[in-house]
């Protein structure tokens, strides 16, 4: 997918580089998700996913650049760009300690589109008394200014999800 995933933007001005969707699921306004540092934009742009399944997906060529010892949260910087993307799984969940996630992979690794970064057993972490919305965040915005939603609602895996315009 490397090459594909940078576009011309319409006018030919910028450059647009694509994250994919990690998780299959709803994918809502950074507003709605239930907790403010997120919500508020704090913490970067992006969207927030009810996610249907727990197996969590690069969402483009790139490097592991951290994961969390709880993995909790995983950034990448993607290969084509340098997007930096932080996926964060539920909320509060850092107190779970890592409890019912599962990481495939290491902060240097690199990844492709697609390849699993973690499994989350959804159901345990509901159990456990903690929403399990995924955020997924642009931490980079300085180096592109201009993010656009590529629409709410239902999502597959490695749909598209965001398109970031950098400047040249």
């Amino acid at each position: 997918m490397g090459e594909d995933m940078v576009r011309a933007d319409l006018e030919g001005e910028k450059k647009v580089y694509s994250v994919f969707c990690p998780v299959p699921g709803e994918v809502i306004p950074l507003s709605q998700i239930p907790d403010s540092t997120f919500a508020s934009g704090m913490l970067g742009p992006g969207v927030g996913i009810l996610p249907s399944d727990g197996r969590i997906t690069a969402p483009f060529d790139g490097e592991v650049s951290a994961l969390f010892d709880t993995k909790h949260a995983i950034g990448l910087t993607s290969d084509d760009g340098g997007v930096e993307v932080l996926i964060h799984v539920g909320m509060d969940t850092v107190e779970l300690r890592g409890a019912y996630i599962t990481a495939f992979v290491a902060a240097g690794d690199h990844v492709k589109a697609g390849d699993v970064l973690m499994e989350v057993d959804l159901e345990k972490v509901r159990e456990a008394g903690y929403d399990t919305t995924i955020a997924v965040l642009v931490s980079n915005i300085y180096l592109f200014p201009k993010i656009r939603v590529v629409g709410y609602g239902a999502k597959e895996r490695m749909d598209l999800l965001l398109e970031c315009g950098k400047e040249e």
